[in-house]
């Protein structure tokens, strides 16, 4: 199943929160750092593959954590750009789809929530495959993510190279306040 909790409000805020994760039975506390602004799109559900130049044979739960590097304004702008570009060929093709929400905060140094990794395709595969307006990367490998995750708030976490084990102490405090992105649903009326 898809391990939602059912109790409270099930509907999401406008910060996009949605319901508590209570599933955490393939959670084996495995982590990537990204930099920002890149990491905050990942657990925001708008970045959906994230580009290596080495494979991964994980599937299942990945945390992302920030590096400390913070962005620069001129890359946050540049990135949000290029996704509402994107959304905006989807729109021309499959039709309206919501506006996209932007983080309002790219904070680092901190684990911000977790994905599922599907898949692991080579960069080239994805190239070749992408219509108008879905994401490919330049990168050897794509890892293919789903299921976007957040925390309410982020810990501090310093990040290693590669994927990582997390400490366990630190999985089972983000566990208990990890939840479900959920989209914004209103239309809009084109690109930014």
């Amino acid at each position: 199943g898809d391990g939602a909790a059912g109790g409270g409000n099930s509907t999401a805020s406008s910060s996009g929160f949605g319901e508590y994760v209570s599933d955490h039975r393939d959670d084996r506390g495995m982590c990537l750092s990204m930099h920002q602004p890149w990491a905050s799109l990942v657990v925001f559900g708008i970045k959906k593959v994230e580009g290596r130049n080495w494979p991964t044979s994980h599937r299942g739960r990945l945390w992302i954590a920030s590096t400390k590097r913070p962005p620069l304004e001129s890359e946050v702008a540049a990135v949000e750009e290029q996704y509402d570009t994107l959304r905006f060929f989807r729109c021309q093709t499959l039709g309206d789809e919501p506006a996209l929400k932007f983080p309002d905060l790219y904070p680092t140094s901190a684990l911000l929530g977790c994905v599922d990794v599907v898949d692991c395709v080579p960069g080239q595969v994805l190239r070749d495959r992408a219509g108008p307006g879905e994401e490919a990367t330049d990168c050897e490998y794509g890892f293919v993510l789903e299921n976007p995750c957040r925390l309410v708030l982020p810990p501090r976490a310093l990040g290693q190279p590669k994927i990582y084990q997390l400490e366990p102490a630190l999985v089972t405090r983000a566990q208990r306040q990890l939840r479900r992105h959920v989209a914004p649903t209103a239309p809009s009326d084109g690109p930014g």
